[in-house]
């Protein structure tokens, strides 16, 4: 084969060039830290790291998804625990009233009393959440669940709990409707909301007829409202453990999916550093031999 002059520059310059985007290649790796910085630079490796991102995001968004469930649990469980601060004392009362000691005057303002609690336990069931919802009205937060007065109060929610998605297989109830908490109250009678409870008992104090056997009604009342409180808060208390425990899961998780990622797009910095000191190297020598190539001709031998 006849090398030419041409031949000669062509392949001095095209190992200038090779040896200068290898150059170039490692020094962009050395200050982005990515092995990987364009797909083509490694397909499968860029493949497989946007799975790894996606599933990554994903499980970002458990994590945010789990940290509201927390914040709706926690306000749910404090109603909750001041509901049964409210019926406790309310049966406190019927202990007191049903004791055959107080006269008209006291079972009146008795009654008064019960009436501020009856409006606080209104407050309560219309409690509402971070972003201005019903908390017990169940889907229909945009509704005032309990409306009415100590003549009867009627619930204008429905039945269903809402829920967050914090895991793949998860969906978690944040709270609970108004009607298994304050209106289906299992072994009560039909009709016996807790509102009805504590409504008649205040209409016999003020009455001041059958004032015992009302005590020992609102006495037995009180314990099953508070029962299916206690239960329903028991329930929150076992969703948030769950909650702390998918947290850790989601925390372990994402270090695993950053340590794949890693190990499949960051670059090896003393391999890199030693490739750059290599590659340098490759490139003044190529630059030095061309030089040396480029300046032989037929002249300088004649001189």
């Amino acid at each position: 084969m006849r090398v030419t002059t041409g031949m000669i520059f062509n392949s001095g310059i095209n190992a200038i060039q090779k040896q200068t985007a290898s150059l170039l290649e490692t020094q962009q790796q050395v200050s982005t830290g990515r092995r990987v910085v364009s797909p083509s630079d490694d397909p499968i490796a860029s493949a497989r790291a946007l799975e790894v991102r996606q599933s990554r995001s994903v499980n970002a968004q458990f994590t945010v998804n789990q940290g509201a469930a927390q914040d709706a649990l926690a306000l749910t469980e404090s109603s909750l625990g001041s509901v049964e601060d409210l019926l406790t004392y309310v049966r406190t009362r019927a202990v007191e009233a049903g004791n055959g000691t107080y006269n008209q005057s006291e079972f009146e303002s008795l009654a008064a009393d019960l009436r501020g609690q009856f409006d606080a336990l209104m407050g309560l069931a219309n409690s509402r959440d971070a972003a201005n919802g019903y908390l017990f009205a169940g889907y229909k937060t945009d509704t005032q669940p309990f409306v009415g007065d100590l003549s009867g109060v009627s619930y204008q929610g429905d039945q269903g709990d809402r829920t967050l998605q914090v895991s793949t297989a998860r969906n978690l109830p944040i709270s609970g409707n108004g009607n298994e908490l304050f209106v289906n109250i299992p072994g009560a009678g039909a009709g016996r909301d807790v509102f009805s409870m504590i409504s008649d008992f205040i209409t016999a104090l003020d009455s001041g007829t059958g004032v015992a056997a009302a005590a020992g009604t609102a006495i037995d009342e009180m314990d099953l409202a508070l029962d299916n409180v206690l239960a329903k808060h028991a329930a929150i208390g076992s969703r948030m453990v769950e909650l702390e425990s998918l947290s850790a899961i989601g925390s372990d998780l994402d270090v695993q999916y950053a340590s794949t990622l890693s190990r499949l797009i960051d670059v090896d910095y003393a391999q890199a550093i030693s490739d750059l000191t290599m590659q340098q190297g490759y490139l003044q020598a190529a630059q030095q031999s061309y030089l040396r190539v480029t300046g032989l001709s037929l002249f300088n031998y004649l001189s």
